[in-house]
C-alpha cells in the first residue's frame, strides 16, 4: 500500500463514556503470562527504567529517551489521578513476579485516523517474547467491555465499512513505516491496515515519517471472542496453595476446638469422680495441637495476603483471616487462664472443690471455649471473601 492523504468521513459510532473509569476504579486484569494494573506513584522508577532506553523510546513519538527524572514524573503525572481518566493506560507487570516490564493501553482518544489510539513499550530485555501480541490480545476485550456512549466522530474514511453513516466502533494502532515487528504484533492481534500516509516527523529526525495505521473493529471482536477469560483473577499456584490452607486450617481449628465443649465436655460430666481428670485430658490434647495448626494457618493466610498485595489482589480478607485464627491465643490467655488454673488444681486433688462445684468450672470452660472457636469460624469466612475478591 502506497502512502495516500487520509480521506475524512462523518459517522455516528460510539465510544466509552466520558470520563474514563478513574484508577481506583478499574481492576487489575490478567493473561497467562502478564498482570495489568493502574499506574501507581511509586512507578516512578520502573517508568523511569523503561522510558531511558534509547531502543524502546526511538520508536514513541517523543523519539529519544528521558533526559531527566522529571521528564518521567511529567510522563507519570498523564496516568495518575486527576488525568488518569483521560486516557486508559496500564502498567504491565510479569504475573509471576509482580515486576513492571511495560506500558500500554489508549494512550490518546482522538487520533491520526479519529479514533482512540492503542500502544504500548516493554523494556528491551523482554522483547522477542510474544509479550506485546499477549497483552494488545488482551487489552482489547477490556476496553470493549467498557460502557458506551453515541458519539459522532470526523474518522479516516479507510476504517468504516460502506457509506452508511453509522459505523461500528474502531481502535486504532499506528507505527513507523520500518517498524515491522510492531506491524506483526498488530495483525497477529487480529488488527488489519487500514492506512498508510506521511505526516511531519514529530521526533526530529526527518522532515516527514511514513506511517502504517491498523486497526481493529469492536463488531469483529465481539463476534470472535464470545468469552472474555482475561478478567478471571487466576491464582498463582504458590497462592492458590497457601489460600486453602489457610482456610482449611480454620475451618478444621473451629470445629475441633467447638468439638471439645460440645461433645469432650458432656464425656467428662458424665463420670462427676473423675470429670477434672477427664478435662485435663481434653487440654492437654487441645493445646498440644491448637496453638501450632493456628500458627500454620495465620502463615499461610499471610503468605496469600502478601502474593495479593505484590500482585495488586484484595488481600484484606487473608490477613483478618490471620488474625482472626489466632485471636484464640490471646483469648484464652485474657479468658479463660483463670478458669484453667482452678480446673488443673482440681484434677491434680489441690482444689478442695467439691464435685457440683468442678462441675460447673468444667461447664464455664465449655462455654468459654465455644465461644474461642468463632475466632477461626469467622477467619474461615474472611478467607473466603479474599478469595472472592480475588478471583
Amino acid at each position: 500500500m502506497e502512502p495516500a492523504p487520509i480521506e475524512w468521513v462523518t459517522v455516528k459510532t460510539t465510544l466509552p463514556k466520558q470520563p474514563l473509569p478513574s484508577n481506583n476504579q478499574r481492576q487489575p486484569w490478567r493473561t497467562e503470562r502478564l498482570m495489568m494494573r493502574p499506574m501507581r506513584e511509586n512507578d516512578l522508577g520502573a517508568l523511569n527504567t523503561l522510558r531511558s532506553q534509547a531502543e524502546v523510546m526511538m520508536w514513541s513519538v517523543q523519539g529519544r529517551p528521558d533526559e531527566n527524572i522529571d521528564e518521567t514524573k511529567t510522563s507519570l503525572a498523564l496516568r495518575l489521578p486527576p488525568q488518569d481518566i483521560e486516557r486508559y493506560d496500564w502498567g504491565i507487570c510479569l504475573a509471576e513476579t509482580g515486576d513492571m516490564i511495560g506500558l500500554g493501553g489508549i494512550g490518546m482518544m482522538k487520533g491520526d485516523q479519529g479514533w482512540p489510539v492503542a500502544g504500548y513499550m516493554f523494556l528491551k530485555e523482554h522483547w522477542g517474547r510474544g509479550y506485546a501480541t499477549e497483552f494488545l490480545k488482551g487489552f482489547l476485550p477490556v476496553w470493549w467491555a467498557l460502557p458506551r456512549e453515541e458519539v459522532i466522530l470526523e474518522v479516516d474514511k479507510n476504517t468504516v465499512f460502506g457509506d452508511g453513516e453509522v459505523q461500528d466502533e474502531c481502535v486504532s494502532a499506528i507505527t513507523v513505516g520500518d517498524n515491522k515487528a510492531s506491524q506483526n504484533v498488530m495483525r497477529k492481534s487480529g488488527l488489519e491496515l487500514a492506512s498508510v500516509f506521511d505526516e511531519a516527523d514529530l521526533r526530529g529526525e526527518t522532515e516527514v515519517v511514513t506511517l502504517y495505521a491498523f486497526v481493529a473493529h469492536s463488531y469483529f471482536h465481539n463476534k470472535t471472542i464470545p468469552s472474555i477469560p482475561h478478567f478471571t483473577m487466576q491464582l498463582p499456584l504458590p497462592s492458590l496453595l497457601a489460600t486453602a490452607t489457610g482456610i482449611t486450617g480454620s475451618a478444621w481449628a473451629s470445629g475441633a476446638i467447638a468439638g471439645l465443649s460440645l461433645v469432650g465436655i458432656p464425656a467428662a460430666l458424665s463420670a462427676p469422680s473423675d470429670s477434672a481428670i477427664v478435662w485435663a485430658s481434653i487440654y492437654n490434647h487441645g493445646v498440644s495441637i491448637m496453638p501450632r495448626l493456628a500458627g500454620t494457618t495465620a502463615i499461610a493466610y499471610l503468605y496469600a495476603a502478601y502474593d495479593a498485595y505484590r500482585h495488586d489482589r484484595s488481600w484484606k480478607g487473608f490477613v483478618a483471616g490471620a488474625l482472626l485464627t489466632v485471636a484464640i491465643v490471646p483469648y484464652t490467655v485474657v479468658f479463660m487462664s483463670g478458669t484453667n488454673d482452678l480446673l488443673h488444681a482440681a484434677a491434680q486433688g489441690t482444689l478442695g472443690a467439691s464435685q457440683n462445684e468442678v462441675a460447673k468450672l468444667i461447664g464455664r470452660w465449655g462455654a468459654l471455649n465455644l465461644a474461642r472457636s468463632l475466632f477461626p469460624l469467622i477467619g474461615t469466612v474472611a478467607g473466603f471473601l479474599g478469595l472472592f475478591q480475588t478471583v
